[in-house]
């Protein structure tokens, strides 16, 4: 609900960010952006690791999202993490491992994992 607008990404910006060109940057992004939409529409699971974040996994119209715990204590502090966890126990379920094989986290143990 509500207006929102969408800001372009600015890719001079993660190019300086990145200490690499602006052209390279572009061409990045845009060839992972087809290669995840000609998997997505191929019906295929897809892991995208996001480095020192976590998982999105998306398979067929599941999408789910798992946090590395040293990221969560990071954001919330380890005290709060533990707090959260014990409060809410499914919370737990989104908390997973940096050293955990992605296909583990899917339903068909089947998966391309972007880098």
């Amino acid at each position: 609900p509500g207006n929102k607008e969408v800001e372009p990404l600015k890719y001079s910006k993660v190019a300086q960010a990145a200490s690499v060109s602006r052209q390279k940057v572009e061409g990045c992004i845009q060839g992972t952006m087809s290669l995840l939409s000609y998997c997505l529409v191929k019906g295929e699971n897809i892991g995208l690791v996001l480095r020192d974040i976590g998982v999105l996994l998306i398979e067929g119209m599941r999408v789910t999202m798992k946090y590395f715990s040293n990221f969560l204590e990071r954001m919330s502090g380890k005290k709060n993490l533990e707090i959260a966890g014990v409060k809410v126990p499914q919370l737990l379920d989104m908390v997973v491992s940096q050293v955990v094989p992605v296909a583990s986290l899917t339903f068909s143990g089947r998966v391309i994992i972007f880098p």
